[in-house]
C-alpha cells in the first residue's frame, strides 16, 4: 500500500501504528511504502524507527517535487503487488481495512474499490457541523455512500478520496498515472472519473473503514467557505466537455442543481430553518458558482479546440484544461 506524506511526522506515527495492526487472516500479504513528498520535519526518522519492528516490509521513497500527484506517481513506480491501496498521513485505518478491500476485489472482480471514511474529531464537534456537511460535502475528507456495496457500472456514485481507495495494478497500465498537472484536491476525483470513462468497475465497499482526523482549524465556517470556493476551481477542470458547452459552459444539469439549491436556500431563509441547513446550501452554491466561473475562463480554449478540430485529442489528453498546458 502507498502512503504519501509531507511534514506530518507525528500524525504519521499514528497511521503507521494502525497499518502495523492489520488483520489479514493469512489470506494475503502486504507491504507499506511511505512516499516522503519533500518533508522538512522528522518524517524519515519516524519511518526508519518503525522499520526495525514493523511486522511487514516498510519501505521509504523520497519525492522532492512538491505536490501529491507527484508523490503518488512515485509510489506507483516503486510499489509491488497486484493490488495497490492508498491512504493518507492523517488517516487511522481500522484493523480489518485491508482485508475488506481484498475481499471486495475477490468477490466483485472490481478494478477499483472506494472505502468508507468517517471523522475522528480532534476537538469538540460544533453543533452546526451537520452530517450533511461532514459526510457529503467532502470538505473534511470523509466519504459515506451508505451501508451497502455499490458499483459504478450500475450508475452509482462510488467516488473516492485519497484516504481510502485501492486499484489493480492493471488499471495503471490501462489508464496511466495521476495527472501531475492537477495540483490541489482533484487528482483522486479525476482518476476516478478516468476509470469510469474507460469502462472500469469501481465498487464502494462500506466495510473498508478508516477514520480521518479533523483538525480544530477546519471546524469553522471560514474554512468550509474557502474549501468549497477553491474546490469549485478544481471541479471546473475535471468536468467533461462536449460541443453543447459552447453555449452552456457547464453541463445543463449543473444549472438545474444550482436552481434547486437556490430554491431550497431561499425557502429555508423565508421559513427560518436552522442556520446549519441554510449554511449547507450556501456552501454548495459557492462550489457551483466557483466551478462555473473558472469553467468560463477555460471556455475560450474549448471553443478554439472545436474550431481547429483538436477537441477529441484535447478531451483524451486533458491538454486544454490545464493552465500550464
Amino acid at each position: 500500500m502507498i502512503l504519501a506524506t509531507r511534514n506530518r511526522a507525528e500524525s504519521l506515527r499514528d497511521t503507521l501504528d494502525a497499518l502495523a495492526r492489520q488483520e489479514t487472516g493469512g489470506a494475503f500479504v502486504y507491504e507499506v511504502l511511505v512516499v516522503d513528498n519533500g518533508s522538512t520535519d522528522a518524517t524519515r526518522g519516524v519511518v526508519e524507527a518503525f522499520q526495525a519492528t514493523f511486522p511487514v516490509p516498510l519501505r521509504y521513497a523520497y519525492e522532492a517535487h512538491p505536490g501529491k500527484p507527484w508523490a503518488l506517481n512515485t509510489g506507483l513506480r516503486h510499489a509491488t503487488g497486484e493490488i495497490l491501496a492508498f491512504t493518507d498521513d492523517d488517516v487511522l485505518p481500522t484493523t480489518t481495512w485491508l482485508r475488506a478491500l481484498w475481499r471486495c476485489f475477490r468477490e466483485e472482480q472490481a478494478d477499483g474499490v472506494a472505502g468508507r471514511i468517517l471523522p475522528r474529531w480532534l476537538a469538540p464537534r460544533p453543533a452546526w457541523l451537520t452530517d450533511e456537511i461532514v459526510l457529503h460535502s467532502g470538505a473534511l475528507g470523509c466519504v459515506d455512500h451508505g451501508p451497502h456495496r455499490l458499483s459504478s457500472r450500475d450508475r452509482h456514485d462510488c467516488r473516492w478520496v485519497g484516504g481510502n481507495l485501492a486499484i489493480r495494478r492493471a488499471v495503471v497500465h490501462q489508464i496511466g498515472h495521476y495527472d501531475s498537472r492537477i495540483m490541489g484536491r482533484a487528482e483522486d476525483t479525476e482518476y476516478y472519473y478516468r476509470c469510469v470513462r474507460h469502462g472500469l468497475r469501481v465498487v464502494y465497499e462500506p466495510t473498508a473503514l478508516v477514520y480521518h482526523k479533523v483538525w480544530p482549524e477546519r471546524m469553522t465556517p471560514e474554512y468550509l467557505r474557502w474549501w468549497h470556493h477553491t474546490t469549485g476551481y478544481y471541479h471546473a477542470y475535471v468536468l467533461p466537455w462536449s460541443a453543447s458547452h459552447v453555449l452552456t459552459v457547464v453541463p445543463t444539469d449543473r444549472y438545474l442543481l444550482s436552481f434547486g439549491l437556490a430554491l431550497r436556500w431561499g425557502l429555508a431563509l423565508i421559513i427560518r430553518r436552522p442556520w446549519a441547513e441554510r449554511f449547507y446550501c450556501e456552501l454548495l452554491l459557492r462550489l457551483g458558482f466557483s466551478a462555473w466561473l473558472h469553467r468560463l475562463q477555460l471556455w475560450p480554449r474549448w471553443c478554439w479546440a472545436l474550431l481547429t478540430g483538436r477537441h477529441k485529442k484535447a478531451i483524451e489528453t486533458g491538454a486544454f484544461l490545464q493552465r500550464d498546458a
